[in-house]
């Protein structure tokens, strides 16, 4: 029961998260169910299942779905680790000042951008061998949009018991990429993409200052576009309404005009008069002493 109640709350942590938070938990799932693949195609059948998800210069054809699914795969648990603390902490700041939608766009196309800058590289370079794996593409692009955006804006890191502006986290995680490749000269590749995807996001984010959303179009914002279609159907039906509201009120109206406040008042006192008339008549020769225009005139201001 205890477990049953907590796999709930993950599955409502997913629901209410961020854009952010969805991408750490469906690289979470991916990740382990990628890893339990592996392992056993490499126990039983001894071959790795690696070309199926990752990304590689030599594999991409046929295997073109890989452009989708490597983002959200990672070979073990550190790189997985760090990889969802980048995507909490730049999503955090990037939506301080823009939407989940424009998150969405710098971390799309901060992975396509990077993606093809793999594949140019692998090609040219004679690397087609070696696989991009983890969303580091797209973060670096949304991280570096927001370096672009505010680069003085003061951040405090985990274990520093001082504040940094946000420039200077993009400075280390660029350094530690180049210490990685000097010990690592084989993921040149990867990190020559991981700076495309950098300067595409720094790049792209002063157009975006300057409202030229050049690239609006290819991502459109689908939570938008259904409200415009609701909007649509909502329009319909409520003009259906109007008319129908109009012709009864025009089939109501359609012998009179409004009247005045003194016309009102005239009318309204005729009409009283007529009645203490009725009743008076009534009172003296009874009911049946009535005309028929007199009885419906009775009935009708009784209503």
């Amino acid at each position: 029961m205890y477990k049953y109640k907590q796999i709930l709350k993950l599955i409502d942590y997913y629901k209410n998260g961020s854009e952010g938070v969805k991408i750490i938990y469906i690289s979470i799932v991916f990740s382990f169910l990628y890893w339990l693949i592996d392992l056993i195609s490499v126990k039983i059948f001894n071959v790795s299942i690696s070309y199926l998800f990752l990304l590689s210069a030599h594999t991409i054809i046929p295997y073109i779905w890989t452009l989708i699914t490597f983002p959200f795969i990672y070979y073990d648990i550190v790189e997985l680790l760090f990889a969802a603390i980048i995507i909490y902490f730049s999503e955090k700041n990037f939506r301080i000042y823009f939407n989940a939608h424009s998150f969405v766009k710098f971390f799309v196309w901060g992975n396509i951008v990077g993606s093809i800058t793999f594949l140019l590289f692998s090609l040219l370079f004679d690397q087609t061998y070696y696989f991009l794996q983890g969303a580091m593409l797209g973060v670096y692009s949304c991280l570096f949009a927001i370096i672009s955006y505010n680069p003085k804006m003061q951040i405090s890191l985990f274990p520093l018991p001082f504040q940094i502006p946000l420039y200077g986290l993009g400075i280390i995680v660029i350094f530690l990429d180049f210490i990685n490749l000097l010990t690592h000269n084989n993921i040149i590749g990867i990190f020559v993409s991981r700076l495309a995807a950098a300067a595409f996001g720094f790049y792209y984010m002063k157009f975006f200052q300057k409202g030229n959303d050049f690239l609006i179009y290819p991502i459109p914002d689908f939570s938008s576009f259904k409200k415009k279609i609701n909007e649509f159907f909502n329009k319909r039906v409520k003009s259906k309404f109007r008319i129908e509201k109009n012709e009864q009120e025009f089939k109501k109206s359609s012998y009179s005009r409004p009247l005045s406040d003194e016309e009102f008042n005239i009318k309204k006192i005729e009409k009283q008069k007529q009645i203490d008339f009725i009743l008076d008549k009534i009172s003296k020769s009874g009911y049946n002493s009535l005309t028929k225009l007199e009885k419906e005139f009775l009935f009708n201001s009784s209503k």
